[in-house]
């Protein structure tokens, strides 16, 4: 398909922290089971991550009696600076390519957001309304980290990838406690 306004789905997104730790939120399957899918309410299990041009990535995303298989290829990958993937929806017609570019902005990076190749107007959308909320997941883990969130209790551990690991679970229960007042 090519990429049009029916079927591209941009953003931008600041990050309050260095794009080395933004890439690892990107591409550390600990990290990443706290964002994928979080703000449909899913939870990404069995993560496999081969990251270099060529390699596979895969996660079956669970939400109750519901599993997704989502899975994909890596076209680029230049660490800190730009990955670029493919993704699809096991069992469906869903293949769409992601390109998320990291520029160093301040002491924060800027996050460049590309995914093209929606099969329909509806899965655009759908989309539209989860990549945002993923992206809040992982800006507010950022700031607890440094010190501007509530997610992170005590300094010491502001340094370890498993304290942000925390910060993305914290993040992502409050997100699905909001969606479910709503």
């Amino acid at each position: 398909m090519d990429d049009n306004d029916a079927n591209a789905l941009r953003l931008t997104h600041r990050f309050a922290g260095p794009p080395a730790l933004v890439w690892a939120i990107w591409t550390r399957p600990e990290l990443i089971r706290s964002w994928f899918g979080s703000s449909h309410g899913f939870r990404a299990h069995a993560i496999a991550v081969d990251l270099r041009p060529g390699g596979n990535w895969s996660l079956c995303n669970v939400k109750g009696d519901v599993t997704e298989h989502v899975s994909g290829t890596y076209h680029e990958v230049l660490p800190h600076q730009r990955l670029v993937y493919s993704y699809h929806f096991e069992g469906t017609e869903f293949f769409s390519v992601i390109s998320a570019d990291l520029t160093p902005e301040g002491d924060g990076t800027r996050l460049h957001f590309l995914q093209t190749g929606f099969p329909d107007a509806q899965a655009r959308i759908e989309h539209a309304r989860g990549w945002p909320q993923a992206l809040r997941v992982m800006g507010e883990a950022l700031l607890a980290m440094h010190g501007v969130g509530t997610l992170w209790p005590s300094l010491p551990e502001k340094t370890h990838i498993d304290g942000v690991a925390r910060d993305l679970e914290a993040a992502r229960d409050r997100l699905f406690q909001e969606n479910a007042a709503k």
